[in-house]
């Protein structure tokens, strides 16, 4: 097999397996409604056709593999996603919102709630359920049946988009009818409200990964590759600018100016400014400056030296070059992209903690944020000092974030050591 095909067959697998888990399924040997749910999930998800027939060829080669009967055998198994029954009115006004929502919300927003309408649609459709407008005993159900495997905030993700379609469509909320409150409230209660944190990429963690891609380091005997540059410089981009992983992606070499020390007498030679021109709490667009370091701006120079360049000839008159417009390209066998991905993102950090350290787990794209946090409140840096450094417009984040470091350094914290400090020997 080709290298490819494995990495397909193998993650298809674990994706069937961990969804199995979670809808209570035997995932071996599987019966066709089981994979006929399980399709069905994945095009609530948004899945292609494409997407669907592999994972049918996944599914049958692992029953083959492991000596079962084929569940995908037969007909091909249907993947219904129901088309909603709307009056003339209804219609109209869905229109005018989606016309509306393009200009108004972020694609990601449209994405995942157009995700979510079709996994609730897909859910409904076998029960003989309209899912809009969907009645408050439809939604309670929904959630009392999708809430063991679902955590509060995806629930509250979902309700919200249930409410966002039917106010779209002129229909009444069915969301805030009381017996959908209570159905919410206590599947928080039984699962509790705790997010999975990403694991902090401090200074301390950090400090053995940049060391293993330094160019410049003593008894050296291989050569840097681009790609080990690049990541360089992303990783520390990261960590001074506090950036989410879709504004490091979105970081333009236009926006990156040095900064003059004559105008800035404290600032040292080589550091530099760059400006993040959109970001989750400012979907308008107004931008923030983030200061850069001059070890950072330095890397940023070494990884530009080595990053390629995009042939452009729109006239066809002779062979011109630039530079890609963002910091940080995708780079594959295949040939460089002018844009790196979010998971992209993911993928360098885990893959260099991983390096530096085998046993590290649970680092993300997320991780090189939470890490900086933590670092500017150890060295005293305030809870509003923080959220300007993180462009966070309210406290809650910055200080989950923080929460633990916050602990060792509480009212207790400091009270107990005074008085362990003074007991006698």
């Amino acid at each position: 097999m080709a290298p490819s095909t494995r990495r397909a067959l193998l993650g298809d697998g674990r994706l069937f397996v961990t969804w199995c888990g979670q809808a209570k399924h035997q995932a071996m040997p599987a019966s066709r409604e089981t994979v006929a749910a399980f399709l069905a999930a994945a095009a609530a998800d948004g899945r292609s056709a494409a997407t669907l027939r592999r994972y049918r060829s996944s599914l049958a080669w692992w029953h083959a593999a492991g000596g079962f009967a084929n569940p995908c055998a037969g007909s091909a198994l249907a993947v219904p996603v129901p088309e909603p029954d709307l009056t003339d009115t209804a219609m109209a006004a869905l229109r005018d919102f989606m016309d509306l929502a393009q200009r108004g919300y972020a694609p990601a927003t449209l994405r995942a709630t157009e995700a979510d309408i079709r996994r609730f649609a897909v859910w409904c459709e076998p029960l003989g359920l309209p899912w809009l407008p969907a009645e408050p005993a439809t939604v309670g159900r929904y959630i009392r049946e999708i809430g063991p495997s679902r955590k509060p905030a995806t629930v509250a993700r979902y309700l919200a988009s249930i409410a966002l379609i039917h106010r779209a469509a002129g229909h009444g909320d069915p969301c805030r009818h009381w017996r959908v409150k209570l159905e919410r409230r206590g599947h928080t209660r039984d699962g509790g409200s705790e997010q999975r944190q990403a694991a902090a990429l401090t200074d301390a963690v950090l400090a053995p990964i940049l060391d293993r891609l330094d160019p410049d380091l003593p008894g050296r005997k291989t050569p840097l590759k681009p790609i080990d540059f690049r990541d360089r410089a992303l990783l520390l981009v990261g960590r001074d600018t506090l950036a989410r992983a879709d504004e490091l992606v979105a970081l333009r070499w236009a926006d990156l100016h040095p900064v003059d020390p004559v105008l800035n007498p404290d600032a040292h030679l080589g550091e530099a400014t760059i400006r993040i021109q959109r970001s989750k709490t400012d979907q308008e667009g107004q931008g923030a400056e983030a200061w850069l370091s001059a070890e950072t701006a330095a890397a940023l120079a070494a990884w530009r030296a080595v990053a390629p360049r995009w042939p452009v000839d729109p006239e066809g008159q002779g062979a011109l070059t630039r530079e890609g417009a963002y910091l940080f390209c995708h780079l594959a066998r295949g040939g460089a992209g002018e844009r790196m991905s979010t998971e992209a993102v993911r993928r360098v950090v885990a893959r260099r903690t991983g390096e530096a350290d085998p046993c590290a787990v649970g680092f993300s794209g997320h991780s090189l944020r939470v890490g900086a946090a933590q670092d500017l409140l150890a060295a005293g840096v305030d809870l509003p000092g923080l959220m300007q450094a993180g462009r966070w417009s309210t406290p809650a984040m910055p200080a989950r974030y923080t929460e633990r470091l916050r602990a060792t350094r509480g009212a207790v914290a400091r009270v107990r050591r005074e008085k362990a400090g003074k007991a006698p020997a």
